[in-house]
């Protein structure tokens, strides 16, 4: 029965995404960040949901520009030239370099599959730019969003109720132990993302039920991060709570959250979360010292392959020739882009970073200044906050992890993207006023443009 009600859900994505490519972004993503086909690996069997949907999008993208119904507009600003920068390096860097036909024992990956997950991440991210282009789509991906990480919260923290986590918890997995969230730090940073958009979604709540409701789920989060017993998360949720605090309008609420942790972190982190949070300010612990010798077997690879690096998903076969150490991989996203993909791949991907995050922090400051009482401008800047919160608390982890291949920031590359898109709509809007001969409110007229 499994099996057929998931049939039908991917089929009707797939059909829709012909006429409306938006939904096949909307439904990709859920495949991508919810993983179904891990956690209810016995209904899916041979079913690939990611496969079924991604086809029929792209082929409704391309019907979409013929007939003229999505423009490139959204596509054109710098972001996606250096995301296009940064894929073109990468491929270059798989099929030219040094080591990526090296064999050994330390393959961790093979360069072959990755290159084909890389592929199919930025496609879906290109075509997500391309199509999330107004308030309705924005807002139906981040719920669709917000409810599969709480999901994703539900399953950890039952995990737990149930006995059954041992040791640091991991994310589901297929029968083949392949999961999105197979790292325990990568499953934490999916909370950790999540927890900025519950805040700020609380807001759009009157006071009352619905807004402490949502509120509530916050601490589960937490749980959550610490089940996985990730000490990047954990820096992670410190940066999230303190861009909250500095962010929100209303900073003692904003700051309240601080003590909130506190009390939670305390109650119920665990010994294994508390032993490992411990040692995070200790050079001399083992994988603290491990870390900065890969960094440095790092920088001597980009010293002597400064192009395109030695080869997509070759840190590990390269490590012996930069270093006596034992090979590992260099648990920092950046590092990692640069020893792999070359000085202009990193260049990249650090110009996407710091691009987002100023573009987010001024494009806050500005909806602020807006009229709140158009219910689509407080919507909006509360997602423009809580993006800006999830994204630099993303970037904070991966100082501390191997994350290049990580669909949730290329998830928030699309929210980041729509949400500036659809603010210079709005903004310019504003500035420019409407016709004299207009007799409804500004407001209803922006109301109005912003749903149209």
């Amino acid at each position: 029965m499994g099996f057929f009600v998931f049939l039908l859900l991917i089929l009707f994505t797939a059909a829709a995404a012909l006429a409306k490519p938006w939904i096949g972004v909307v439904g990709g993503y859920v495949v991508a960040l919810l993983t179904p086909q891990a956690i209810w690996w016995w209904h899916f069997g041979s079913l690939r949901p990611a496969l079924y949907i991604a086809v029929p999008t792209l082929i409704g993208v391309v019907l979409a520009l013929l007939r003229g119904d999505i423009g490139i507009r959204a596509i054109q600003n710098a972001r996606v030239a250096w995301l296009l920068i940064l894929w073109l390096f990468i491929a270059l860097s798989f099929w030219f370099g040094p080591y990526v036909s090296a064999g050994g024992p330390y393959r961790f990956t093979d360069p072959a599959w990755m290159f084909s997950v890389f592929n199919k991440i930025l496609l879906l991210c290109l075509i997500g730019c391309l199509c999330i282009t107004d308030m309705k789509r924005l807002q139906i991906l981040c719920g669709a969003f917000v409810i599969s990480a709480v999901y994703l919260s539900y399953w950890a923290n039952m995990k737990y109720i149930d006995g059954q986590v041992i040791g640091r918890l991991a994310g589901p997995v297929d029968l083949n132990g392949v999961g999105t969230y197979s790292d325990e730090n990568s499953f934490g940073m999916l909370f950790v993302v999540t927890g900025p958009f519950l805040w700020f979604l609380g807001y759009l709540f009157r006071p009352g039920l619905l807004r402490w409701g949502t509120w509530l789920i916050i601490p589960f989060l937490w749980h959550a991060v610490f089940l996985t017993a990730s000490r990047a998360g954990l820096i992670a949720l410190g940066t999230t709570l303190a861009v909250i605090g500095w962010r929100s309008k209303n900073k003692a609420m904003g700051l309240l959250l601080i003590p909130a942790f506190i009390v939670t972190y305390s109650w119920q982190a665990g010994d294994l979360m508390k032993e490992r949070a411990a040692t995070i300010t200790d050079r001399t612990e083992v994988s603290s010292a491990t870390r900065l010798e890969a960094w440095t077997a790092a920088a001597e690879m980009v010293a002597d392959n400064p192009l395109i690096g030695v080869g997509l998903a070759s840190f590990g076969p390269a490590f012996p020739h930069y270093s006596e150490k034992k090979p590992r991989e260099a648990h920092n996203t950046a590092l990692q882009i640069f020893a792999e993909s070359g000085v202009v791949a990193g260049a990249m991907y650090l110009l996407i970073i710091a691009g987002s995050i100023v573009g987010l922090a001024r494009n806050g400051s500005r909806l602020r200044k807006l009229d709140f009482s158009v219910r689509e401008i407080k919507v909006l800047y509360h997602i423009n906050e809580a993006i800006l919160a999830s994204f630099m608390g993303l970037i904070v982890c991966s100082i501390f992890a191997s994350l290049q291949m990580y669909e949730v920031f290329y998830f928030l590359f699309v929210l980041v993207n729509a949400t500036l898109f659809v603010s210079a709509k709005v903004i310019a809007d504003t500035r420019s006023g409407e016709p004299e001969y207009s007799q409804e409110p500004r407001s209803s007229v922006l109301a109005r443009r912003l749903r149209g």
